[in-house]
């Protein structure tokens, strides 16, 4: 499964007013409760709790909170292109202004870790990225990420590194420790 298969219009907030990093949060924690038929709170606590190892940024003003959960079925997830760049706590500084949330069962933790890195990737890719921002609707975010290129996946080691702070990579053993997801 491909992040780009979860989302959809209803799924993507384009020009989001978000100015700090825990409504941005909120925001989308409430998006994805609403697709998962989880609590807000539930959600929202998974997602601050990740965060809490450490911010999900991947460089480059790009922020991906994500969360893996016991009591889910189905991944989710929703993506916010801000209307500002917002501080985030990221190792590189930066702000951030292109969120993608995700929540993803917790028995698929292969899957994710390999469709997120996918997606990561992607979206890193400068013309990519730059129509995402310029982007003016949810149609338009989806159409400017396409299908990915270059889809194959990369090691753990190299996911660890682009979502967690620090420049060092892990080992698959590493990751799997520093990702113990509640």
């Amino acid at each position: 499964m491909e992040i780009l298969d979860l989302l959809h219009p209803r799924d993507i907030l384009v020009r989001d007013p978000a100015q700090a990093k825990r409504p941005l949060l909120e925001a989308l924690a409430r998006q994805l409760a609403s697709r998962t038929r989880l609590s807000f709170a539930a959600v929202l606590s998974a997602l601050l709790d990740r965060e809490k190892l450490g911010a999900t940024c991947i460089g480059q003003g790009i922020g991906m909170p994500h969360a893996m959960l016991e009591r889910l079925r189905e991944p989710a997830s929703v993506l916010a292109v801000l209307e500002h760049p917002i501080p985030y706590d990221a190792s590189d500084e930066q702000c951030v202004d292109v969120v993608l949330g995700v929540v993803w069962p917790r028995e698929g933790s292969t899957e994710f870790l390999n469709a997120l890195a996918r997606f990561c990737r992607h979206l890193s890719q400068p013309q990519v990225l730059k129509k995402v921002r310029a982007a003016m609707s949810a149609e338009e975010v989806l159409q400017h990420l396409g299908q990915p290129k270059n889809a194959g996946c990369p090691s753990i080691s190299a996911l660890s590194t682009a979502v967690t702070p620090g420049p060092l990579a892990m080992s698959r053993s590493q990751a799997a420790a520093r990702w113990a997801w509640r």
